[in-house]
């Protein structure tokens, strides 16, 4: 056939097309970053700043020793890095958050490709995750390191799906090996499990994973007792029962959290159990993606919104996994922007002076509003009702 006889290639040109809108999309999501580069927003310059100038006092060896800051050993042998290269501590602090900025795009985008083939559809998650403005401000304007823990998180939600088990539990441990607040997704391995997604035999790999994260520490002298306390004293630092979230204890503001401490955690792990106990019974059901992502999301709101002592970026998790919700669920588009707008509630407190643009206990009644959607859609899907899958 003649060159010019030959049939036009619509799929190639629709294949350009979509590269060319991810190049832009990412490209202005950089360049938003990038402008944030330069701003410090206290935490940096009172608590990260202090910690690289001290690391930069001593060896490397002797800095992974040495107990300084309070965030476990992974992130802060970061820090110990970061205190060598000579480059902004700030915009390298930032910059390593925004590298996990894009691992979590990256997962999501393979989440969805579990459901869909498409191109177009797969860019549109990747570009979605990125442009999230809690995940923006987090990395980019915070200098908060959120995105570590959760790139992994999310990439163990993603290995569970993929019914590759060992990497699944690899995933979770260095989540948790750097941030306590992975144990929001955690719920999601014994679903795996029962699901006969992953094997119950290799969740030794969790374990292992999250003591070699440990041994750079160990091996340079730090005590066990203080290697194996970060979380038992973060656990420990704040007193309020509920620190700028948009959660059920703003309805009990300034009241000791010792009245209510018990029967928060007992309320929490209820709802949990409740939840692995109803996916349980009706595993059989349970064979869609789209149930094992409300399912996810469900996990990483419930425990923030229910437990005492939360505070700020604890919806991390669920921002993200809101826009996934969506994705495999149109009729729920409202989710990720209700549930966002509730996490970003947080930060508007703390970028404009701790003033509230909109008061915590409306934004609690609006994130409960959204768990009970999902939760009936993931309830009334297990039950074979006609939603789409």
């Amino acid at each position: 056939m003649p060159e010019s006889q030959k049939p036009y290639n619509d799929n190639s040109f629709h294949g350009y097309v979509s590269f060319l809108f991810a190049f832009i999309g990412v490209a202005l999501l950089i360049v938003v970053r990038i402008a944030l580069f330069y701003q410090d927003w206290g935490d940096f310059s009172y608590f990260l700043l202090p910690w690289i100038e001290r690391y930069r006092e001593m060896t490397f060896f002797e800095g992974l020793g040495t107990r300084i800051g309070n965030y476990n050993p992974p992130y802060m042998y970061l820090l110990n890095i970061i205190a060598r290269t000579g480059f902004s501590e700030l915009i390298s602090v930032k910059v390593l958050s925004v590298i996990f900025d894009f691992i979590i795009a990256f997962f999501v985008m393979k989440i969805v490709s579990l459901k869909t083939e498409s191109l177009n559809k797969r860019i549109l998650a990747f570009i979605l995750a990125l442009a999230i403005p809690t995940v923006i401000i987090n990395s980019s304007m915070w200098a908060q390191c959120d995105a570590i823990y959760s790139a992994f998180a999310i990439g163990s939600v993603y290995f569970g799906l993929s019914r590759r088990s060992k990497l699944a539990y690899i995933f979770m441990g260095l989540a948790f090996s750097f941030k306590m607040q992975a144990v929001f997704l955690m719920p999601m391995l014994v679903v795996f499990v029962f699901m006969k997604r992953i094997r119950f035999s290799d969740c030794y790999m969790f374990f292992a994973v999250y003591i070699a994260t440990l041994l750079p520490a160990l091996i340079a002298g730090m005590p066990v007792n203080v290697v194996f306390s970060t979380y038992i004293n973060q656990a420990g630092t704040y007193s309020e029962l509920s620190l700028n979230i948009a959660n059920i204890w703003q309805f009990v503001r300034g009241v000791p959290y010792e009245n209510f401490m018990v029967i928060g955690l007992c309320i929490a792990a209820l709802a949990v159990l409740g939840l692995l106990y109803f996916t349980w019974v009706n595993r059989e059901r349970l064979v869609n993606n789209v149930d094992f992502v409300r399912l996810a999301y469900l996990f990483a709101v419930i425990m923030p919104f229910l437990l005492p002592k939360m505070h700020d970026r604890y919806y991390f998790l669920a921002d993200v996994l809101s826009i996934l919700v969506f994705l495999f669920d149109k009729r729920r588009w409202y989710v990720p922007l209700v549930s966002i707008f509730c996490s970003y509630l947080a930060y508007a407190w703390f970028m404009m002076g701790r003033f509230e643009i909109l008061d915590f206990k409306i934004g609690a009644i609006a994130m409960l509003v959204i768990i009970l959607v999902v939760l009936r859609d993931y309830v009334m899907a297990l039950y074979k009702e006609k939603l789409p899958q």
